[in-house]
C-alpha cells in the first residue's frame, strides 16, 4: 500500500497522486500483483484527474443527495473525457431511496451500470474507529454488499467488454 498526505489547495497534487500511483504500478508488476485500486479524493479536480487517467476501469460512488448527484455527473465526464469506463455504486443508498432511484435511472441513461447498493449502517463508524476493516465485523448487510460490489467489478473487469453494458 502506498500513500501520501494531500493538503488542500497546494501545488502539484495532481503530479503527487501520478507518482504515488506509478510506484504502486512499478511495484504491482514487480510482484505478479492482479489489480492496481487507486483510491482517488471527491470532486474533479488535479487530483481526481490524476487517479482516473490512465486506468482501466473508474468505480465512482456516490451518495443519495443533490450534491452526490451533481458530483457523479462531473466525475463521469471526467473518466469519459479521458476514455475511461465507469461503473456506479449508491453507498447509504437507504437514506434517501427516491434520490437513489434518480442517481440508478440517469446512470441508465447515461450506460453507466450500477454496480452497489450499500446500506446505511452504524458498523462502518466502528470499523473506522477501531482501524478495522468492515468486513472484518462478520455478514452483516454492508460487509456483504462490500463484497457482492467486489465480486461484480471483478467480474466486469474478467469481461473486458461488458464494463458498459449497462445494470
Amino acid at each position: 500500500m502506498f500513500h501520501a498526505h494531500l493538503f488542500a489547495a497546494r501545488e502539484n497534487s495532481g503530479k503527487l497522486v501520478t507518482l504515488i500511483k506509478n510506484k504502486a504500478h512499478d511495484l504491482g508488476l514487480e510482484q505478479g500483483a492482479d489489480y492496481l485500486l487507486v483510491d482517488g479524493p471527491p470532486g474533479i479536480g488535479c487530483p481526481v484527474i490524476a487517479a482516473v487517467s490512465g486506468m482501466d476501469l473508474t468505480l465512482l460512488v456516490t451518495e443519495p443527495t443533490v450534491s452526490g448527484a451533481h458530483d457523479l455527473q462531473r466525475i463521469v465526464g471526467v473518466a469519459r473525457h479521458f476514455g475511461v469506463p465507469a461503473l456506479a455504486c449508491v453507498n447509504k443508498w437507504d437514506l434517501n431511496p427516491t434520490k437513489t432511484r434518480e442517481i440508478g435511472a440517469w446512470c441508465v441513461e447515461q450506460g453507466v451500470p450500477v454496480v452497489g447498493w450499500i446500506p446505511f449502517d452504524q458498523v462502518v463508524t466502528r470499523a473506522m474507529v477501531e482501524g478495522q476493516p468492515v468486513t472484518a465485523y462478520g455478514h452483516g448487510p454492508v460487509s456483504q454488499a462490500i463484497q457482492d460490489l467486489w465480486i461484480e467489478v471483478k467480474r466486469r473487469i474478467r469481461e473486458g467488454g461488458e464494463v458498459n453494458a449497462g445494470l
